[in-house]
């Protein structure tokens, strides 16, 4: 399970989370970027926001575990990133913005969102991880997102929660 956060402080977030809720030190990637226009991003790496797909899409990304649980804090920089963008709340740490899922099959879930009639927000890949946002603000008040995980993936979430359960007494 992963629970989403954005803000408009990236530092100011993750030593929110660190020191007012005792995780460890958050894990920080700067300019994390999807769109087509990246020549620096993992092949086959792309993203798709509102059915186009997305020249520039940048974001600063902070990840860290307590327990099982997935904290991850995104601050939107540049590009096609209004899906995170549209839900900070300036000066506060952060707020939450989606709760994450893992999935086996991200094909099978796109069969599931187009029979129910819905479409994905946004959707892509980043290395060996395919996922995709559900928009649930109106009827939740958050996004859902679904990610499949290949090893590489799975082994930085599996590295992330080995990390926060050392830590823990």
């Amino acid at each position: 399970m992963q629970i989403g956060y954005v803000t408009d402080d990236i530092d100011a977030a993750a030593s929110y989370l660190e020191s007012k809720f005792g995780t460890i030190e958050c894990v920080k990637h700067f300019k994390s970027s999807l769109g087509r226009g990246n020549p620096d991003a993992a092949p086959g790496s792309f993203v798709v926001v509102d059915g186009v797909t997305a020249e520039e899409w940048l974001i600063d990304v902070a990840l860290v575990n307590a327990g099982a649980t997935n904290l991850e804090i995104i601050r939107p920089l540049g590009g096609a990133v209004d899906l995170y963008r549209g839900a900070i709340r300036p000066g506060v740490p952060a707020t939450v913005h989606h709760l994450g899922f893992r999935i086996d099959d991200f094909d099978a879930a796109s069969e599931v969102v187009a029979a129910s009639g819905m479409t994905w927000k946004q959707f892509g890949r980043s290395g060996d991880v395919r996922f995709g946002y559900l928009d649930a603000t109106a009827t939740l008040g958050h996004f859902i997102e679904v990610m499949e995980l290949g090893p590489e993936g799975a082994g930085m979430f599996a590295g992330l929660q080995a990390a926060s359960n050392a830590a823990r007494p």
